[in-house]
């Protein structure tokens, strides 16, 4: 299967050059015309905040409007920002904790002790989720696509089980890329700098009946990070990972139809059909495990050691509008991951279909409702150091859903109730149920408050997986390091959550828009590690996940942006969490200190400047503070990153970004400092 993903990616690179003789012909059929960047310095604060999405509801919705904590990143906050990455681009949303761990993992997560795998925040990609059942998290390194073809992020802090499902605990984030008639033409991207060079290559054009497409192919080498926190020492406790170096490249395409001919007034068809084929490779001069124990040993292993990670995706979407009361959504996607999961490594298969209706009666009340059947096969390949029992598996999951909008009174009160009802094989019938209230009374303010209750279900690791680590330590062994294995429990019951949420929205002036949210989250039966009644024979501690803990989140985000001049467009966040979660019920002092913690900062700040200076020079600058990591020894940070972009031509863009100036490195989350960096870039659409 690796090397079939290899020839397909080959294939999806070169696509574009043969459709180089078609392109003349096309270009006559679109005007010449090719996409052009949207400016939002140029739109009122009015136009901003009334952006259509659809991972609130699954159904479109003016951002305004939504009884919910909703934070949309902009293409063009996304340009203006300099981020070259997807994690790096979540940046902007307040409440999201993002910090690197190593040139290939961040720790990102809402409203929660965040890790590596952030456990309770649901990722999707145009609507397929890439949250993995393996550790319950997302793999960030392989979740890429070309930067310049996303439309907009979609941030929702807080619950979204009651539509989304199980996992969608903290929050949902929803990555959604472009219509194909809006990347037309060629668009050309080459960007290189002191910590990573890219390129990519994108054509789009028309088909037939109004059908549209586009072919792209992308490359990337983001490598050593400088070698910082590496330490030759065969025993080091060091972030060996930190000199990682990191090749990705990645072809797709996408195609979207309307067809109109012979359907009734007010009714439609679309259609989309996408697909991606990637292939990523890490050189390492260190073994590096997943551990729960950052101590865990690290040995050498030489320059040519390497791993992969290879995969591809298929989707297709039908939407068929009824009439302006009625609608269904039918979608299907493919999704196939092979993984070096550091040491061992594993396939993951998943098909899922999904299905929705969205009906209005007597116009104050809409009704949602879907059903999704779920299925997943994994195999893995037995270590040492990591084991599933059993190693093959497969999965199934049905759903369905309910949600009843209600407009009380017209414009001024709306109730919206709903639930997920969800059946996995591992903890049966989970409900997760969500009532929302929003309130109007003028349209300059809005306020809305919410209930919900949401879970996640144990990983493959929590339930089937057995781990080994050798663990430095001298109370016990001066000279040896100790085996330390922790044991899967197939009696875990899910995590649960019960959220409480108010929020305001106000704009006191034209120029000035306020969003605020106060929240209360309640953990029960949360996942922790503990000693094993029945330990394993020998000297090795063992350990056993159990559903020991809970805890309870707290605090409030707050965003700003002010439109200052007509060519000034400035933003602002804070948010504050405060966390009690007790993560592990480990006794023994030996343990439980070196046990790795999810952590977060208790405060975070943000602010950031877009400015055009004439119509064709923007300026840009973005300040972050981030307080420190107390569990994990990781000290506050300051951060200031700038741009400056000239497009000497209508088609042409040529940026300057450097990040992190105020200081030459600092760490975010690990021992590894994310250091200055400096790089140019070119954009060229012809």
């Amino acid at each position: 299967m690796r090397y079939l993903t290899l020839i397909l990616v080959n294939f999806l690179l070169v696509i574009g050059v043969a459709f180089t003789n078609l392109a003349q012909v096309c270009r006559a059929a679109v005007g010449d015309s090719v996409e052009k960047p949207v400016d939002f310095t140029k739109f009122s604060l009015e136009e901003l905040k009334n952006v259509e999405i659809v991972s609130a509801s699954k159904k479109p919705e003016r951002l305004s409007e939504v009884a919910g904590a909703v934070y949309v990143i902009t293409q063009n906050d996304i340009r203006r920002s300099g981020a070259t990455s997807i994690p790096e681009a979540l940046r902007l949303a307040p409440g999201v904790h993002v910090a690197r761990i190593s040139a290939t993992d961040w720790a990102i997560n809402i409203r929660g002790l965040n890790s590596q795998y952030a456990q309770n925040l649901l990722v999707l990609i145009d609507g397929r989720s890439v949250y993995t059942h393996v550790f319950s998290g997302v793999f960030w390194d392989i979740q890429d696509t070309v930067m310049e073809d996303i439309d907009r992020i979609e941030v929702i802090r807080g619950p979204g089980a009651a539509l989304w499902g199980a996992n969608a605990v903290n929050g949902v984030i929803n990555i959604i890329t472009k219509h194909s008639k809006n990347t037309q033409g060629w668009r050309g991207v080459v960007l290189g700098g002191s910590e990573e060079q890219i390129g990519s290559l994108r054509y789009g054009s028309t088909l037939e009946q109004g059908g549209t497409y586009r072919v792209y192919g992308k490359i990337f080498n983001r490598g050593e990070l400088s070698g910082v926190g590496l330490d030759p020492a065969p025993d080091s406790a060091k972030d060996a990972q930190s000199s990682d170096n990191w090749r990705s490249g990645r072809g797709g395409f996408r195609m979207d139809l309307a067809p109109g001919q012979g359907m009734p007034a007010g009714a439609s068809d679309s259609f989309t059909l996408q697909g991606e084929a990637y292939t990523n490779r890490y050189d390492k001069k260190f073994e590096r495990r997943s551990s729960l124990f950052p101590s865990a040993i690290s040995t050498p292993t030489g320059d040519d050691d390497n791993s992969e990670a290879t995969g591809l995706h298929l989707l297709g979407r039908w939407q068929h509008t009824v009439s302006q009361d009625s609608d269904t959504v039918l979608q299907v996607y493919y999704d196939y991951l092979e993984k070096d999961y550091d040491p061992a490594s594993g396939r993951v298969s998943t098909a899922d279909v999904d299905f929705q209706h969205r009906l209005t009666v007597a116009e104050i009340n809409e009704i949602l409702w879907g059903l999704e059947f779920k299925y997943i096969h994994d195999n893995f390949k037995e270590s040492p150091n990591v084991t599933l029992d059993p190693s093959d598996l497969n999965q199934t999951l049905w759903s369905t859903f309910i949600q009843d909008q209600i407009q009380i009174m017209p414009r001024l009160l709306t109730f919206i109730a709903g639930s997920k009802f969800e059946y996995n094989e591992d903890t049966g019938l989970e409900i997760q149920p969500s009532v929302r209230l929003m309130y109007t009374p003028y349209d300059w303010l809005s306020t809305w408050a919410a209930i919900s209750r949401a879970v996640r279900v144990p990983s493959r690791i929590e339930l089937h997986g057995r781990t080994s680590d050798l663990v430095p330590l001298p109370a016990i062994d001066p000279v040896n390091p100790v085996e330390v294995v922790t044991l899967g429990n197939r009696d875990l019951d899910s995590e649960k959550l019960t959220a409480y949420e108010i929020g305001f929205r106000l704009k006191p002036l034209d120029r000035l828009w306020l969003d605020t949210t106060l929240f209360f989250n309640n953990y029960d039966e949360l996942i922790g590690l503990e000693m094993s009644d029945t330990p394993l024979p020998g000297d090795m501690y063992t350990l056993v996940y159990d559903n020991n803990s809970s805890g309870e989140a707290y605090g409030f985000e707050f965003a700003l942006d002010w439109k200052a001049a007509s060519t000034w467009l400035m933003g602002a966040s804070y948010t504050y969490l405060r966390t009690q979660i007790e993560e592990n019920q480990i006794t023994d002092q030996n343990i439980a200190p070196l046990i790795s913690k999810g952590s977060n900062p208790r405060h975070s700040f943000s602010i950031r400047s877009a400015w055009d200076v004439t119509p064709t020079i923007d300026f840009d600058l973005w300040l972050r503070f981030v307080s420190r990591l107390p569990e994990r020894d990781i000290a506050s940070y300051t951060v200031m990153d700038a741009r400056l972009a000239w497009r000497p031509y209508q088609h042409i863009e040529l940026s300057l970004v450097g990040q992190n100036l105020f200081e030459e490195g600092h760490e975010e989350f690990s021992t590894l400092e994310v250091k200055r960096s400096v790089y140019g870039k070119v954009n060229w659409q012809f």
